[in-house]
């Protein structure tokens, strides 16, 4: 159903609910209150202002917000309403775009770069967080204590016995199990006494060769 044909279908119901409730107010009334609220869901008379010089779908291709462009239009004596043609064009070869225009793309540029180096600057604290985080899970492993209850310091635990349960794998012979080779780190050995995987006790490993006679379930010990 269109807004207009909406908009009609619940003005007869009002009117309709009019007259079964005995309300004093006629259909002309009803009309009113439904004008009053039709005005007021359009937006304000400031809105419908911008959005005459810079329609919605003009102001998503060039990327900026209709209030923004309206602005910078009013205080630079411009009228005529924009089109969506000639944003494109700007849009394409901002060198051809007025003065005003350029001043808001360069706005939007400096803002962007400033959000990038905001996220940047986030993602290197919390990487370095991240890293004194693991030396003090790593520290804990190898004195036999506790590891942090918080969620990423056991992720850490967990992610330090995975790569050590996968080294295992890689130092067995033919038959799943049958070390040849373990070359585990100290603190890789820890994180496996931490998830109550032995090296010498293949039934306790959570990762196999693909030909193993074992039916693991294929979830680790810790989870």
């Amino acid at each position: 159903m269109n807004g207009a044909l909406f908009d009609g279908h619940l003005l007869v119901r009002l009117e309709r609910w009019s007259v079964l409730k005995g309300s004093p107010t006629d259909g002309a009334s009803v009309r009113q209150l439904m004008g009053a609220a039709m005005g007021k869901h359009k937006g304000t008379p400031q809105k419908r202002a911008d959005r005459a010089l810079c329609p919605v779908h003009v102001s998503n291709v060039l990327g900026l917000k209709v209030h923004d462009v309206a602005q910078a239009m009013r205080a630079h004596g411009v009228t005529q309403p924009l089109e969506a043609v000639q944003a494109r064009s700007w849009r394409q070869d901002p060198g051809r775009a007025p003065d005003w225009l350029t001043a808001l793309f360069a706005e939007k540029a400096v803002r962007g770069a400033q959000l990038q180096a905001r996220r940047e600057q986030s993602a290197l604290e919390e990487e370095h967080r991240m890293l004194l985080l693991r030396d003090v899970v790593e520290q804990r492993l190898l004195a036999g204590e506790r590891v942090p209850s918080r969620q990423d310091a056991t992720l850490i635990a967990q992610d330090i016995a995975f790569a050590a349960s996968k080294e295992l794998v890689r130092g067995c012979g033919p038959m799943c199990g049958d070390l040849v080779a373990h070359v585990l780190l100290p603190v890789e050995q820890a994180a496996l006494r931490w998830a109550g995987v032995d090296p010498d006790d293949h039934d306790t490993w959570v990762i196999h060769q693909g030909d193993c006679p074992v039916v693991a379930d294929g979830q680790p010990p810790w989870d």
